[in-house]
């Protein structure tokens, strides 16, 4: 659940306007002031605390993805809803350790401002960052009582791991992606996804009548969200209720993203192979990668994974996972995924279908296109797996560089979660790589 659909509503252009005005002046009056207090962490902020917390502290389903609440919440999702298991298999893959100071490493952020990574860290609301350069550990830093161990939400960075499963499978002749949605889902025949290709869906080239604006209560993505939590209608229900966008565009004419058709890939992934989307997972990825510790899905009330937004996994298994990308998909001392399919996902797609539906200019300044559920960034040879709240892993090609970052961003979507991040990361690339 990342996708900067809210940039598209004119209100909320108008309020990121402000926004920008507003750190304008910040940087006029010298003000690295932006990045001078850390957030409060979630034992500072009570929650969770006591025998029992008071009622005001306590973390539920209800509210775990809400600020304040999502502090505590994201990194103990098994406390709060219902998940199933991605198990480890064997010793982990190593992960040896070349260690660099980076805390000291300042990033022009643009507009008169800059940062040190280390000021940024502490004040972008991280709970891990761990950067690797040449397979080795570089710098690793964990905040809110984080630990390596700890299993964070990674909400949309889950559709990068969708979609790989399904180049996996469209590479095995499993799959055809050129084939329509209701030959492999008939149960969607009457939806927006019907006559869309497996294709359209990997890429958000899907013509739907869809609002993923994350603070709207009444938004399409809200009752999304609804349905998955206890009591909710679930998944399937939900997706079967979705409708094509009239008239506008049809499909593969324009990228939109739409959190729901990740989903309907996870739909098609559980059919074909007759297993639970973790099941698949394990066996296509988890069990090869040398992950670290388990990782686990989040469930709706039927049981179903969430495969848009309900992953979650450590940050160190995260930088293997896209170490493993970035190594043509050879990992831990065997080919996880194709050399074909690796370099496919570093390789930018569909730029020219981009920011037709998107009038915000981070849609060409910051990002430059999407395919197969993964990212690609202006003017730099790099891609990633983005979630709201701040969840990434990016892979720089020409760097050698893999980063993950697990964060608790009060704000789904800013610019310090998609723009000034980005940017950070890009900094430590180019530093790295000597530039």
């Amino acid at each position: 659940m990342n996708g900067h659909a809210r940039r598209a509503c004119r209100t909320c252009q108008d309020l990121e306007s402000d926004v920008r005005f507003v750190l304008i002046i910040i940087a006029s009056l010298g003000a690295n002031l932006l990045w001078a207090q850390a957030p409060q962490t979630a034992v500072e902020l009570g929650l969770m605390q006591g025998s029992p917390p008071p009622p005001d502290k306590i973390v539920t389903a209800s509210n775990f993805i809400e600020p304040p609440f999502n502090r505590w919440g994201l990194a103990h999702v098994r406390e709060v809803v219902p998940t199933r298991a991605v198990p480890v298999s064997g010793p982990p893959s190593a992960l040896p350790e070349a260690l660099v100071d980076l805390d000291g490493l300042k990033v022009d952020l643009g507009e008169g401002r800059s940062v040190l990574v280390g000021e940024f860290l502490e004040a972008a609301y991280t709970d891990a960052f761990i950067v690797l350069h040449h397979g080795n550990v570089v710098y690793e830093r964990y905040f809110n009582d984080q630990k390596p161990s700890t299993q964070h939400l990674m909400w949309s960075v889950t559709k990068s791991f969708t979609g790989t499963m399904m180049l996996m499978l469209m590479e095995q002749g499993a799959v055809d992606g050129a084939q329509r949605v209701d030959h492999y889902l008939p149960e969607l025949k009457d939806t927006a996804f019907a006559d869309a290709t497996v294709q359209q869906l990997m890429d958000m080239q899907v013509s739907i009548d869809y609002d993923e604006t994350y603070h709207d209560p009444d938004a399409d993505i809200t009752k999304f969200l609804a349905a998955t939590l206890p009591g909710g209608e679930g998944l399937y229900t939900n997706l079967r209720g979705l409708r094509k966008k009239s008239a506008d565009y049809g499909h593969g004419e324009a990228f939109h993203y739409v959190t729901p058709v990740p989903d309907v890939l996870g739909w098609i992934i559980r059919r074909v192979t007759g297993d639970s989307l973790a099941g698949a997972m394990y066996r296509m990825i988890w069990s090869r990668l040398g992950a670290e510790y388990e990782a686990n899905y989040w469930l709706d009330p039927l049981g179903v994974e969430m495969s848009g937004g309900g992953l979650s996994l450590t940050v160190r298994d995260a930088a293997r996972f896209g170490q493993m990308i970035l190594q043509d998909g050879w990992h831990n001392g065997q080919q996880v995924i194709s050399r074909e399919i690796a370099r496919r996902i570093r390789t930018e797609r569909n730029a020219e279908v981009f920011s037709k539906l998107y009038e915000d200019d981070w849609y060409g300044k910051v990002a430059s296109a999407y395919h197969d559920q993964w990212w690609s960034y202006v003017g730099v040879n790099a891609v990633a797996a983005l979630g709201i709240h701040g969840q990434f892993i990016y892979i720089h090609s020409d760097a050698d560089v893999v980063i993950a970052k697990h964060s608790s961003d009060p704000v789904a979507e800013s610019e310090r979660v998609d723009r000034d991040t980005a940017f950070v990361m890009h900094a430590i690339s180019r530093h790295l790589a000597g530039e």
